[in-house]
């Protein structure tokens, strides 16, 4: 398996007259990930603050599975997920009383809503999970079954923290769907900026151990770090800073990162190609 390269995105991944997406299909980037779905307390799904799916219906821009879909035609990306949740967000609380009042079958909203998305947006390839908050086991193995019956094929997790949670969710749907989580993407930023020096302590080698001597516990790991932003985008990692960085984990074995985020590679003049680089040439 060849290495990768992520890129989350927020508004820049929606179409519009000023999308981005035309642009990501070129940067050199593996993996687009748009970020973030919010699970409304009816079952209602937006992009960000814009309303996509209402009561099994989609409302959203029309033209975003085809854009999506040319993405992935002759350009760099070969795989798109759509995250869910995001920090001091409550999506996961809400999926959980929606499966705990509801259920899981073709009738709940959950269902429908989420069905809707797959069929609107056959680009999708899988479900990436932004949970920081609810950590409830029942609600993360209830929720990924039933976007596996709905057809997706993949589900990976974004932790930032709580590596014992993530793993024992992992060894519980490799129980009942082997193969349906596909990585791990470990925030080593903001509140998981700790994580640079710990990948390989803190989830590389339990994560090896939880699952044995064959797993790819290092290809099942893929670190993020932020680009420039901020005030006067003085915070955050340059390309050079990351390929750094990634030159480093490559001798844990590491063979994919990602990138936070477009929004901020549009706010400060970031070029996408020198940050798909970085990931590339540190970890080659």
């Amino acid at each position: 398996m060849g290495l990768t390269a992520s890129i989350y995105g927020g508004g820049p991944f929606y179409p519009g007259p000023d999308s981005a997406l035309p642009t990501i299909s070129r940067s050199g980037f593996t993996t687009l990930v748009c970020w973030a779905i919010h699970v409304r307390p009816n079952g209602d799904l937006a992009y960000n603050d814009t309303l996509i799916i209402s009561n099994g219906q989609y409302v959203g821009d029309p033209s975003w599975g085809e854009a999506l879909e040319k993405v992935k035609e002759g350009g760099s990306i070969n795989r798109i997920l759509f995250s869910i949740g995001g920090w001091e967000t409550n999506d996961f609380y809400h999926i959980m009383n929606l499966l705990n009042t509801q259920g899981d079958g073709p009738s709940s909203i959950l269902y429908r809503n989420f069905e809707t998305l797959r069929h609107v947006i056959p680009a999708i390839d899988g479900i990436d999970y932004d949970d920081e908050g609810n950590y409830n086991i029942n609600t993360i193995t209830r929720f990924s079954r039933m976007l596996a019956t709905i057809g997706f094929e993949e589900i990976t997790f974004c932790p930032y923290t709580n590596s014992p949670f993530w793993i024992n969710c992992l060894q519980c749907l490799e129980e009942s769907n082997p193969g349906l989580v596909t990585g791990f993407n470990l925030q080593c930023y903001a509140g998981g900026a700790y994580n640079i020096g710990r990948v390989k302590k803190d989830w590389i080698d339990p994560l090896q151990a939880a699952m044995g001597k064959s797993f790819d516990a290092a290809g099942f790991i893929d670190p993020g770090l932020w680009c420039k932003h901020g005030d006067g985008c003085t915070q955050g990692m340059d390309p050079k800073q990351i390929q750094s960085q990634f030159t480093k984990w490559k001798k844990d074995k590491i063979t994919g990162g990602f990138i936070w985020l477009y929004d901020d590679f549009e706010k400060c003049g970031n070029d996408p190609e020198a940050y798909s680089n970085a990931i590339l040439s540190g970890l080659s």
